[in-house]
């Protein structure tokens, strides 16, 4: 894998909006000493750490994060999220015709 799911772009941004400037930095040592645990989102985080690892995150570049987060909010802002579940399940959405 070599880009993240949508709940793993979640989780990185609602890491970077909680924890500020050094949040790659933060991420890591708790992943480094499992406090990782007690975050939101944990178990995505920890999918990031084990899919994709650390030397993954310090390259990635808020250019990166912010393209995500408007990725996700076209997603979010979709009556039924409709945009995001043929992906998903490969069935037609109701609305389409």
């Amino acid at each position: 894998m070599d880009e993240p799911t949508i709940e793993m772009w979640r989780a990185l941004l609602d890491f970077r909006a909680r924890h500020g400037r050094y949040w790659k930095r933060v991420l890591s040592l708790k992943w480094m000493n499992g406090s990782d645990e007690f975050e939101h989102f944990s178990a995505s985080l920890r999918m990031v750490r084990n899919q994709l690892g650390p030397t993954w995150l310090y390259a990635l570049r808020p250019a990166a994060l912010d393209i995500a987060a408007r990725r996700l909010a076209t997603l979010d802002s979709q009556a039924d999220n409709c945009g995001a579940e043929p992906v998903v399940s490969r069935e037609p959405c109701p609305n389409d015709h």
